[in-house]
This record gives structure tokens, sequence and C-alpha cells, in this order.
């Protein structure tokens, strides 16, 4: 069976989501492949770099998919060093013969998060949402540059006339529920049929 690790944060960890329901294991079921999931809550892309050689490369498996950068901008890190991690992480495991995927984050329902009792964004909503979106265009830009798998799990989360769509959301405002876990496991489950014809 072919293996998936995945690699990522909170939304890719999903704890507050029922057993069988994260979208790691909606795609394990869908595609048929052994998927490991190793989302870690908090982590940022340069976390996320720390610990690719461990937890992906020397496990070899078949694909890798990787995303991250929300926390990164929630702290204020710059773009460039985001980019740098995840094309860093992409670049490795070119190198070691494993596929990758980058995944584009959901965005962030600010009308919910902004009234949680969290921390907000280290420069604030505005900034981080501008941020967020500038991040996902260069993702864009330079995956099509470098020939990268792209998964886009940030245009699922708005409904028509491009308002987010809340029905997606814990009440955080920030961690997709079990519908928008769904909705990530599909596109990435076309994703996977688009780009890899194993799976047709």
């Amino acid at each position: 069976m072919k293996t998936l690790i995945c690699m990522g944060d909170s939304l890719t960890e999903g704890d507050e989501i029922p057993a069988g329901h994260t979208w790691p294991e909606l795609v394990s079921n869908a595609l048929n492949v052994d998927v490991t999931n190793c989302g870690i809550g908090g982590d940022t892309t340069t976390g996320m770099l720390a610990r690719f050689h461990p937890e992906v490369v020397a496990r070899r498996p078949a694909f890798v998919l990787i995303m991250g950068g929300t926390n990164d901008l929630w702290w204020g890190q710059p773009i460039n060093t985001v980019l740098a991690n995840l094309f860093s992480m992409v670049f490795q495991a070119r190198h070691y013969g494993v596929a990758s995927v980058i995944a584009l984050p959901p965005p962030v329902n600010v009308s919910l998060a902004s009234e949680s009792d969290f921390s907000p964004p280290w420069a604030g909503y505005d900034h981080f949402t501008e941020q967020l979106q500038r991040l996902i265009e260069s993702i864009r830009r330079y995956a099509a540059e470098s020939d990268v798998v792209l998964a886009d799990l940030y245009r699922p989360f708005f409904s028509t006339g491009n308002e987010i769509n809340a029905r997606l959301y814990m009440p955080d405002g920030l961690h997709p529920n079990t519908e928008g876990h769904q909705a990530i496991a599909t596109t990435i489950g076309q994703t996977f049929y688009r780009n890899f014809l194993f799976c047709a």
C-alpha cells in the first residue's frame, strides 16, 4: 500500500475532531493509502522543517503533504521565512524521491476568531489576513515555477460572493469542524486523483 505523511500544525492534527473524521483519516479511506498524521498543534514551519528528516525522509513514504504558515504569520514571522521553510521541505523530499504536495492553508474566520478568548495575531487581524493572502499568492507562484503539486484548501472555505463559510469552522474561527475536514479531504482527494494516477 502507498504511504502518505501529512506534515503540519493543528489544522492537520485535528485533535478536537472525532476519531475517524479528521481529514488525514478521510483521505486514507478515500484513496486507500496508509496515512501518518504528523500534525502538531501550534507548530510553525521552522518546527516542521526541524523534524522533517526524522518524521518524513527517514520513513521514505511515497508522498508527503505539507501545510503550514498560519502560526508563523500569527506570531509576525516574515513571509520569506515561511516560503524558505516550506520549499526546503519540498526540495528535501524531492532529493530523496518522495513526491510532495503543498497545501494552501484555509483562511481564518475573523468574525468568529475575534470573539474568542485567545490572544489575537501579533500585529492584529487585518495585518494577519493581508499577510496570509500574500503568502497564498506567493506559494501559488513558487509552486508553479518549481513544478510542485498544489492542494488549494483556501478557496473551498469561501462561499458564493467571496464570503467565508462559517459553517466549516469551529467556534474559534481558526480550526475547521467536521464538515470543514470533509471539505479538505475532498479537495486533497481530487488533487491526488488529478496528479497521481495510481489513485484512479
